[in-house]
């Protein structure tokens, strides 16, 4: 027991305490505490608050802990996310997912997974913001645009002038592809 507790101390692990039954183990008249968590310092940056319950022994003369964690800021209660298949579309969306989604994120397991899909939510509406904008003002500004290079072009027929109608327009058909995709239906306001 006492290599057993210098590891504990070489390690700096904490006991984190416990809720309920005070007795993790049973046999006859003799009661003991077995079973503990151990917290290090990496972990209480993680989580807010850390809750262990020593559930009732029942099947067995050994009752199991429950231990319940409260990630820092990880859900303010805002809205759900939803993915946009739009996205996928665009030629800088796969490497922006990837270049995400491997940086570590110091946890394993479920938790690291809740973590890259927590991040990821952020960097996803972060770009979209940015490079979407809003859809229906995107196309808007889009036709302004063509309507401005095709007057350019009666002006002055240059091949530089009908090239850049031709490339405005590929782009207005795109964005109003991702529109579709993105499941507009035809707004009365639209026409």
């Amino acid at each position: 027991m006492i290599d057993f507790t210098e590891a504990i101390e070489d390690c700096r692990l904490l006991d984190s305490g416990f809720d309920d039954a005070n007795f993790t183990w049973a046999k006859n008249n003799l009661f003991e505490r077995l079973d503990r968590s151990l917290l290090n310092e990496s972990w209480s940056r993680l989580f807010d608050a850390t809750r262990v319950t020593n559930l009732p022994r029942i099947a067995s003369d050994h009752g199991p802990i429950l231990v319940r964690c409260k990630l820092r800021n990880c859900h303010n209660g805002g809205r759900a996310s939803r993915f946009q298949n739009m996205w996928t579309r665009h030629e800088g969306f796969a490497n922006l997912v990837r270049e995400d989604w491997s940086q570590p994120t110091g946890a394993e397991g479920i938790l690291n997974l809740q973590l890259k899909l927590s991040r990821m939510k952020k960097v996803l509406n972060r770009w979209n913001k940015e490079t979407f904008r809003n859809i229906h003002t995107n196309l808007k500004d889009m036709e302004g645009r063509i309507v401005e290079a095709q007057a350019d072009f009666e002006a002055m027929p240059t091949p530089e002038n009908r090239t850049l109608i031709n490339k405005l327009i590929a782009e207005y058909i795109l964005r109003l592809k991702m529109r579709k995709t993105f499941g507009d239906r035809k707004r009365p306001s639209d026409g």
